[in-house]
């Protein structure tokens, strides 16, 4: 009987070996957070608006949403002749559940983005030191939390192939 437990446990070492090397695991790509110092908002601030003029009894009538331009400029440096993944991410924050949609006007994809998530804005070869686009910013929010107004924090963040 005393010899059978380290026989048992011999067995399950090598079973679990065998199973690590049949299914082995997924490894995660490195997240790193993208130097953006040089993207700059054309309007500082923006205007609010709601979203219907007449009250419905619908959440839907209760939704503000403004238009801003932002010209980003990526320092993706540290990623030149590699490939990545670039998400926007959009934090969790206050007043409550924003909504962003953007357009683009060049290596940048268009897309749509709730807060406390993060989408693709693009993947592949990063062959500039520098990545730059235009994008058209639409925020929407839940007007009955707004009360007053609100910084907006969002970031870049390479994912590495």
């Amino acid at each position: 009987m005393i010899a059978a437990a380290p026989r048992t446990a011999l067995i399950a070492f090598f079973l679990a070996c065998a199973l690590s090397i049949i299914w082995p695991s997924s490894s995660q790509a490195k997240t790193t957070q993208i130097d953006d110092s040089g993207t700059q908002a054309l309007e500082p601030s923006v205007s609010m608006r709601w979203k219907t003029t007449t009250p419905t009894r619908t959440g839907a009538g209760n939704l503000m949403a403004g238009t801003s331009t932002l010209r980003v400029r990526l320092n993706v440096m540290p990623w030149l002749h590699r490939s990545g993944k670039i998400y926007l991410n959009l934090p969790a924050q206050q007043p409550g559940p924003i909504t962003i949609s953007w357009l683009t006007q060049g290596r940048l994809q268009p897309g749509l983005l709730r807060s406390g998530n993060r989408v693709l804005v693009y993947a592949g070869p990063i062959a500039t030191p520098f990545m730059e686009d235009t994008l058209t910013l639409q925020f929407s929010v839940d007007g009955t939390l707004v009360r007053r107004t609100f910084p907006v924090s969002f970031h870049f963040e390479m994912d590495e192939d």
